[in-house]
């Protein structure tokens, strides 16, 4: 792999990274304030109840963002799969974003595992946020389409026009 090939794939899991780890503390600030210090006494990520996060909650959302942010790019860029549909990337994505996430939520006790509600939350959270950035993702690419569509033209219209000089 060349040099710049490099840069662009840690340039890439930079943006995914740093992209998971805004989203995610601002949901889970939002879900903190909201639920207030009713969750204390679960302890886990919550256990600073309406006065914030801890500095160890922060690092393991940012350690968990980082696994996302390998994740996304090894699966959404050509680099491990090159004729798979995006619609099985995805797939493979929301499955794996969900064990990962399942994994630190039970190494970080992050809640109680015999909180069935907890669990629920945590999941339904995660799958919207998935849903979101997949939306996201979509938009960005017809976007991306659009205008690369549009060079294509203009291009083989002036490679037409000189034809004719």
């Amino acid at each position: 792999m060349i040099m710049e090939e490099k840069k662009r794939i840690v340039n890439l899991i930079y943006q995914n990274t740093i992209t998971s780890f805004a989203l995610s503390i601002l949901a889970i600030s939002a879900t903190g304030w909201m639920l207030g210090d009713s969750q204390i006494e679960f302890g886990g990520i919550f256990r600073l109840g309406s006065a914030g996060l801890s500095f160890q909650s922060i690092a393991q959302i940012f350690a968990l963002s980082l696994a996302l942010g390998v994740l996304n790019t090894l699966l959404t860029s050509d680099l491990l799969f090159r004729k798979v549909m995006l619609l099985w990337r995805m797939v493979s994505l929301l499955f794996l974003g969900v064990v990962s996430c399942i994994i630190f939520a039970i190494v970080f006790r992050w809640f109680p595992l015999n909180m069935w509600e907890a669990w629920a939350a945590f999941l339904g959270f995660f799958v919207g946020g998935f849903g979101l950035g997949s939306l996201g993702m979509i938009a960005k690419t017809k976007i991306e389409d659009k205008r690369y569509n549009k060079a294509l033209s203009n291009h083989k219209l002036k490679r037409e026009g000189s034809k004719d000089d």
